[in-house]
């Protein structure tokens, strides 16, 4: 039998979205199924929003939003890399905390040591008492949260209770902590107080100060193509509905074309699945319990956002003004991304609050993100079940289906989990691999 006919001879999956759950389940499930992969934009998702970046002679593509991990969480993120391929390389986060009038309330660096890397005090932060006290502050909530890590209760309090009762000081939790987890979560501060108190202390204590962060050495362009091999890739196709047809579903996109499927897996975010799916009311309604926030993010070049000249700063610089819901945060790319380092200065700029002026930039992106509550988490178990069930043909994946912040591991083990249960073994898993 011809490669053709025997992809024919396969029962038909449609996967709806090309983030890195899309891709992940796709690249999982194309070995069992004929997989047809359906993208809203002009290019796979991914990379849907990258930027062209020239200077200094030279072009490079600049990813929006970072996609950046550490090995202490990403398991599963870091196994799907290696395994098909892609390069990782240490990205350096070290950051500067600024408040509204461009005060420098603590600043530090990173020196990488083997594969761990040591923070401390940078610039004038060695002279400020305040900043010392900053850093003792991190240390001694870093320690804490680590003994606390595993205990009974965490998931039936929020991280705002838990904070609460550990009182690590109002300082470090204004000045750093919630900053820093606003831009990882991309969610006001608010919401980051009411994640589950587990889930967040699971992600604080899984090392990635001592291990640092990192990223993909050639970016999401590296990426995409080799998790797209052997699918039938259909990009400008926006979903409309997806419901019922006998014993398959239909998948009838907004120009009117329908096609029908033996299993899809709907790879779109909570709030875009729930206004896909017809005939199955109990779990749109649970979609619907999944919160969101929206963010923008701005690449640019303009420096007047600094809180001094970027020679002697480290990369990530936060801008903290008080009483705000959430921090702005620009990531020097020129620093933190190695194959940008020989352009012109760069930002990526999360939740710009100030003017940057519009001679300087080069792209404004609008996106969304969804968060977690012990309600969502709830509705996510439900679905969780619902999938379970006997002759379901219709699958969720993506970040907000898994037990964890919503980032790219959530995502990718969220696909695992959806690829497991529709026959397909996992290569980078213990005796797994021979059978692929």
């Amino acid at each position: 039998m011809g490669a053709e006919e025997n992809r024919r001879q396969k029962p038909s999956l449609a996967v709806i979205g090309t983030g890195i759950a899309g891709l992940s389940a796709a690249y999982l499930l194309k070995d069992l199924y004929r997989v047809t992969v359906f993208e809203s934009q002009a290019r796979a998702g991914m990379g849907a929003h990258s930027v062209d970046y020239v200077s200094n002679g030279i072009s490079r593509r600049i990813d929006i939003p970072l996609r950046i991990f550490c090995r202490g969480y990403y398991e599963n993120l870091f196994a799907l890399y290696n395994h098909i391929g892609v390069e990782i390389v240490t990205s350096d986060h070290s950051g500067i905390f600024a408040d509204e009038a461009g005060r420098v309330m603590l600043h530090y660096g990173n020196i990488q040591w083997g594969e761990s890397q040591i923070s401390y005090l940078k610039g004038r932060s060695w002279l400020r008492p305040a900043a010392w006290t900053l850093a003792l502050q991190s240390r001694r909530f870093f320690a804490r949260a680590k003994r606390d890590t595993g205990q009974v209760g965490l998931a039936q309090i929020s991280f705002g209770e838990y904070l609460q009762q550990s009182d690590p000081g109002q300082a470090f939790v204004g000045t750093i902590l919630l900053p820093m987890l606003s831009v990882t979560c991309t969610c006001d501060y608010s919401a980051v107080l009411a994640y589950p108190a587990d889930i967040m202390l699971e992600y604080l204590t899984c090392g990635i100060h001592e291990l640092g962060i990192m990223s993909a050495a050639k970016g999401v362009e590296d990426i995409v193509p080799r998790m797209l091999v052997d699918v039938d890739l259909r990009t400008n196709s926006p979903i409309a509905t997806i419901e019922p047809a006998g014993e398959q579903l239909r998948v009838v996109t907004r120009s009117g074309a329908d096609q029908c499927f033996d299993q899809v897996v709907v790879a779109a975010q909570a709030q875009q699945a729930a206004a896909m799916v017809s005939g199955f009311d109990e779990r749109r309604a649970l979609l619907n319990r999944i919160p969101f926030e929206r963010s923008s993010m701005s690449v640019h070049t303009d420096q007047q956002i600094l809180p001094a000249p970027a020679k002697g700063l480290s990369p990530v610089s936060y801008h903290v003004p008080h009483g705000s819901s959430r921090a702005e945060v620009s990531v020097d790319l020129t620093k933190a991304i190695a194959r940008l380092s020989g352009q012109e200065t760069v930002f990526q700029t999360w939740n710009p609050m100030r003017r940057i002026a519009p001679n300087r930039e080069l792209a404004r992106v609008d996106f969304t993100r969804p968060t977690v509550t012990r309600d969502s988490r709830e509705a996510v178990r439900a679905l969780q079940a619902s999938q379970s069930q006997p002759g379901n043909r219709l699958w969720l994946c993506g970040s907000y289906m898994a037990e964890k912040i919503p980032l790219l591991e959530a995502a990718v083990d969220s696909s695992v989990a959806v690829a497991e249960q529709l026959g397909a073994a996992i290569p980078w898993r213990a005796g797994t691999a021979a059978a692929n």
